[in-house]
């Protein structure tokens, strides 16, 4: 016998872990393309390849908090 709202519930936990996984993954990804942006800026000796590290730094950092944050709330709805 198939009860219709538990296998709606069971598909949607199931779509929610996929998507968990996969954004923990691209949070993963981030965080190394962080590391391998610190030690370019390390490693850079102009000014201006300074400026541009810094700016995708700020906008990994931004993206990188996003989905800390939409991991957070996938928790919560668990």
């Amino acid at each position: 016998m198939s009860i219709p709202w538990l296998k709606e519930l069971e598909e949607r936990v199931r779509e929610t872990a996929d998507r968990l996984r996969e954004t923990r993954e691209e949070n993963t990804n981030l965080k190394s393309r962080i590391a391998e942006l610190e030690k370019q800026l390390a490693a850079a000796p102009g000014s201006e390849e300074r400026e541009a590290w810094v700016q995708e730094k700020s906008e990994i950092r931004s993206r990188v908090e996003s989905l800390a944050e939409h991991l957070e709330e996938l928790l919560k709805e668990s």
